[in-house]
């Protein structure tokens, strides 16, 4: 009961504060999903898939699934579309939804872009109140029936990236959307996600990389969290990661790149008092590359 009572209170704390934006330890192998405009950033156009479940062993602990695909439009191959389709569920809360994008890529040279990116975003949250055993019956958004709230929202970014480096800025939840339930119309606000991304790729021995990165992430008035990471590739096909954030987890990463097809898996640690009650966290990422339609398109 100890347990529920613990999960119950961080569930609902982070839902009603500010309608957080799921997040995936394996973000670095697909950028659109933390920033809009990297949307085309390669000539074939993959589509992903990833599972994330959080705190695994606690019940109604968060869990993530989220589909993504993006590609290069025309001959000049100047612009570049995407789609996300997503499903978060925290115990009560179920925030589901889907995002359109449209990226439009400047060349710098022969060699890199600068892509500007913006997306439109419908979700719909749902709070199951019959999860919910309450003494104080006053709140009727606590009571013990479903109610659901859509909103719009919208996201813009910027992307910089050349064979070897990238960066990128992005803004999320720009319209700070509310979520409102119960007769009274309890009202719940978003709150503006910034991301600041960027990595290099360092070319060793023939067939071997090293590939360190970084993520910025600022969400509100809450204190900034940075993400550092490493990934190495061994013959180009087998890599394996690691991941550092300053809010007190580390994460071990290990995957296979093979033609067209990525796999990856995250393993989450917490140095918090969750540890004493979940074996961690799981991902699962897995993408397939379409190619290019268009002859003669190159990677830039």
């Amino acid at each position: 009961m100890k347990i529920v009572l613990f999960i119950s209170i961080l569930i609902i704390g982070s839902a009603f504060s500010a309608q957080q934006l799921s997040f995936n330890s394996q973000y670095m192998l697909n950028q659109y999903m933390i920033n809009t405009a990297a949307a085309g950033q390669h000539t074939e156009a993959p589509i992903s898939l990833s599972v994330r479940q959080q705190w695994a062993g606690m019940q109604g602990a968060p869990v993530t699934q989220f589909i993504s695909f993006n590609r290069r439009l025309g001959k000049k191959q100047k612009m570049a579309f995407g789609t996300q389709f997503f499903n978060d569920v925290n115990g009560a809360f179920k925030n589901m939804g889907m995002q359109g994008t449209y990226a439009y890529h400047l060349k710098i040279n022969e060699n890199s872009k600068l892509s500007f990116g913006a997306s439109a975003i419908l979700s719909q949250t749902t709070v199951d109140g019959t999860n919910f055993i309450v003494n104080d019956y006053s709140d009727e958004t606590l009571l013990g029936v479903k109610q659901k709230s859509f909103a719009p929202d919208a996201s813009a970014g910027i992307f910089y990236f050349s064979q070897n480096v990238y960066f990128g800025v992005s803004a999320n939840q720009l319209l700070e959307a509310k979520y409102s339930f119960g007769e009274n119309l309890t009202q719940n606000r978003q709150v503006n996600h910034i991301y600041a991304s960027g990595g290099v790729i360092i070319k060793m021995a023939p067939g071997y990389r090293l590939e360190p990165s970084f993520l910025l992430k600022t969400v509100g008035p809450a204190p900034t969290e940075i993400y550092l990471n490493a990934r190495f590739l061994y013959r180009e096909n087998v890599w394996l990661g690691f991941s550092y954030r300053n809010s007190g987890a580390t994460a071990l990463m290990v995957g296979l790149e093979r033609d067209r097809f990525v796999i990856g898996y995250a393993h989450d640690f917490t140095s918090s008092n969750i540890k004493n009650y979940s074996a961690g966290t799981n991902e699962l990422y897995l993408q397939y590359s379409f190619k290019n339609k268009h002859k003669g398109a190159t990677k830039f």
